[in-house]
């Protein structure tokens, strides 16, 4: 008899009038049946609402049919705004119909700072997004042997194959240009303090295209934790500088409200007074006045690159990567020129 309402193979065995093993063969195709027991079995535990327990499958086939996904959230879960950013939403959204098209679980980890929270509910995979240095989430994989794929380069290796990247490089010089071509000479960029490899792809880069074409270099760091009052401050050490900058490139989403904010207390328009770029696409871009021109990264893109890329790590097939997603910009009003 089923216990609290559950149906057990056992229960399916019974109505099926075989044993126990001939429902487990027939449902895991395996073993020799005939096909009209197979189908008579399977018939059987469809119609008493039978599903097998992924745990106790997945030790004996090691396979639960379970992917993490591990997004890059603070210690304080609560006031980490990861949760909130448009990006990161749909990266998830993407990735969560991805496994569910294969029928997989998908499983969302909290920030743990040891590998306990992954004991009790297994996985076959996992896919960590914005690997930093030293990232205690790679680090609790490879203990547990987790099999993982990252979105964004890790630093320590960025020629890992196991990888989905962004363009970071070129995106940043694309902004330039566009913002160059608006006539702007003079642009700053608000570099955030991540150990990220984006972050260092897009200091590179701003780096690179401001002495090829002779321009001052204006960065101001800002950290993440606190992402308004940094940007918010870096903005006004930016303006107090001397020379009013002709536009700023915001290297993080998350940098808008602080930056537009700081713009509006000293009396700055956009883009009257200076011209105002994102390198990455979301609703607080979107949602500005005026909307700002960004980066879309093509979160769902990568999602689905990176489901095809862990499954192929767990089917034990070769490296093809990294893969590398284009972005497209979004030109709105807040870099036109009027």
């Amino acid at each position: 008899m089923a216990i609290a309402g559950r149906t057990t193979i056992r229960d399916v065995a019974a109505a099926a009038g075989v044993s126990p093993t001939t429902v487990s063969h027939a449902l895991n195709g395996k073993g020799r049946l005939d096909p009209r027991t197979r189908a008579r079995i399977q018939r059987t535990a469809e119609r008493l609402g039978y599903q097998a327990n992924r745990i106790a499958r997945g030790l004996r086939s090691g396979r639960y049919g379970v992917q993490a996904l591990w997004l890059p959230i603070e210690q304080d879960a609560a006031s980490s705004d990861a949760l909130m950013l448009d990006y990161y939403m749909r990266l998830a959204s993407a990735m969560t119909k991805a496994f569910f098209a294969r029928g997989d679980v998908v499983m969302l980890i909290p920030p743990v700072g040891s590998t306990g929270m992954l004991v009790p509910l297994p996985a076959d995979g996992a896919i960590v997004v914005d690997p930093y240095v030293d990232d205690p989430r790679l680090a609790a994989l490879r203990r547990l042997g987790v099999p993982s794929v990252t979105i964004e380069r890790n630093p320590i290796d960025p020629e890992d194959p196991w990888c989905v990247a962004s363009d970071t490089g070129h995106h940043i010089e694309t902004l330039l240009e566009h913002l160059a071509s608006e006539g702007a000479e003079r642009i700053a960029l608000l570099l955030p303090e991540s150990m990220g490899a984006w972050s260092r792809e897009e200091r590179d880069a701003y780096r690179t295209w401001s002495k090829e074409h002779g321009c001052e270099r204006l960065t101001r760091p800002v950290p993440m934790h606190d992402p308004f009052e940094g940007a918010r401050c870096a903005v006004r050490t930016l303006l107090r500088s001397g020379s009013l900058p002709e536009a700023i490139v915001i290297g993080a989403e998350r940098f808008v409200p602080g930056t537009m904010s700081a713009l509006a207390e000293v009396g700055l328009a956009v883009p009257d007074d200076v011209l105002v770029a994102v390198a990455v696409d979301g609703n607080l871009a979107r949602s500005s006045a005026p909307p700002l021109t960004a980066v879309d990264l093509q979160p769902e893109q990568q999602a689905l690159a990176a489901a095809e890329l862990l499954w192929n790590r767990l089917d034990g097939e070769e490296p093809r990567g990294p893969w590398t997603v284009p972005g497209i910009l979004r030109v709105r009003g807040s870099s036109h020129r009027p």
